[in-house]
């Protein structure tokens, strides 16, 4: 199909997709290696560099395919906004499911949960009471956890991606006199 022809899938759909599903490879590669999972920060760290190259690869082919090489940092930062949803969602409807069908990383989850928060407040009441609470946490809430950390880490990175492929005039390739 022409790339002109706008009811070919979205590129932004095709990377929000790729990066979403490369969210759930990295976590099933991680517990697949019986490395620790539940709150890893190196599995976030792994998210996030998915989450910039991901996103600058479909802004950039969504501008040049879509948008004749021209966008601005509102339509850069929507277009980004796209994937980063898309791919947030996958992996939270994976996570909800990863957690919902193993007991086992649900619990460990939750221990972890305990032992931060009473790194954190130390033996305070509240420390106590949000080590407590964490033996509450259901497969939603740690979906809905990755949700907003996904997204929240995500605009921050948009901010500064959609900047860098801002574009307000096209660009001829110096091969192609004629354009």
């Amino acid at each position: 199909m022409a790339s002109s022809d706008h009811r070919s899938i979205s590129p932004l759909t095709v990377f929000g997709l790729l990066v979403g599903g490369g969210f759930i490879v990295a976590s099933l590669l991680f517990i697949l290696s019986g490395k620790d999972a539940a709150l890893d920060p190196r599995l976030g760290n792994v998210v996030s560099g998915l989450t910039i190259i991901g996103c600058f690869m479909g802004i950039k082919k969504y501008r040049d395919d879509r948008l004749g090489g021209v966008i601005s940092y509102g339509q850069a930062f929507g277009a980004g906004l796209r994937v980063l949803l898309l791919a947030a969602l996958l992996y939270a409807v994976y996570t909800y499911f990863l957690y919902a069908r193993a007991p086992d990383l649900l619990e460990r989850y939750r221990e972890v949960s305990a032992i931060m928060m009473k790194e954190i407040y130390g033996n305070t009441p509240f420390g106590a009471a949000t080590a407590e609470m964490s033996k509450a946490i259901t497969p939603g809430m740690v979906a809905f956890g990755e949700f907003l950390r996904d997204m929240v880490f995500g605009m921050f990175f948009l901010l500064v991606v959609a900047a860098i492929l801002r574009r307000t005039t096209a660009r001829t390739h110096p091969s192609n006199p004629a354009a």
